[in-house]
């Protein structure tokens, strides 16, 4: 080769490695980016997941409550059947250990 293309070729290459290097600092910054954005939608679905247990447990409450409110006899027959059920559970487990 002569020395004219052979500077070409440098040049060349020089540009190219220019240009992968400018590619590669865009990509870091996008990464760091997209990284950032990442947590915080973890952070945002952590939160909305603890939000989610603690109204499905408001949920569960209320509909307990309700239940318990309108069985036939009112607060007073709905402990006297909870007693009974667990008087029945105390009974399973007494044969369960047997």
């Amino acid at each position: 080769m002569t020395e004219i293309s052979e500077l070409h070729l440098v040049e060349r290459v020089e540009r190219n490695v220019a240009r992968v290097l400018a590619q590669n600092a865009e990509l870091r910054e996008a990464n760091a980016a997209l990284a950032a954005e990442n947590a915080r939608l973890e952070a945002l679905t952590t939160a909305q997941a603890a939000e989610m247990a603690q109204l499905r447990h408001q949920m569960d409450q209320l509909l307990l409550r309700k239940s318990v409110t309108e069985v036939s006899g009112g607060v007073r027959a709905a402990k006297l059947r909870i007693n009974r059920l667990l008087k029945d559970i105390d009974r399973c487990i007494a044969l369960m250990n047997k």
